[in-house]
């Protein structure tokens, strides 16, 4: 199984383009994830994972997302490896082929101050702001079973 969840900051805007032919959208972004243990001198080392992503979640995080802002991703590392144009060689490199990107922090007056969206181009639900007209919360102690 191939399955990779990641949590960092995008180090700079993504970049969008399309695939000639059908048209999809391929946005390719690098977050920033620091590691968990400290060094002597109390710093961390950072990893940066580079991220491609297709199609309308592509187009979402062009649209959404920028430098700084806070994302979790979802999807499999993939290896892949081209000719060198210098003729040296084949070089190999890592990346994570996305299938999910969720928006982990608001975008100013865009979105509502802590809310989130979901790269999929669905809102995401908070419950906390979710107050329907017409019922109350229940406590738990009320509760038969």
């Amino acid at each position: 199984m191939n399955n990779v969840v990641l949590v960092g900051r995008l180090t700079r805007d993504p970049e969008v383009s399309y695939l000639q032919g059908s048209g999809v959208a391929v946005a390719k972004f690098t977050i920033a994830i620091d590691r968990d243990y400290r060094k002597k001198d109390g710093t961390r080392d950072t990893d940066f994972i580079p991220i491609e992503v297709m199609g309308a979640v592509a187009e979402n995080c062009a649209k959404y997302i920028s430098k700084g802002r806070l994302v979790a991703i979802q999807g499999s590392i993939r290896v892949d490896s081209y000719e060198a144009k210098d003729g040296s060689g084949r070089r190999t490199f890592t990346k994570v082929q996305a299938r999910n990107v969720q928006f982990l922090e608001s975008r100013g007056s865009q979105a509502p101050q802590g809310s989130s969206e979901s790269g999929s181009g669905e809102p995401s639900f908070n419950p906390s702001s979710f107050s329907p007209e017409g019922f109350e919360a229940i406590s738990d102690d009320d509760m038969p079973f």
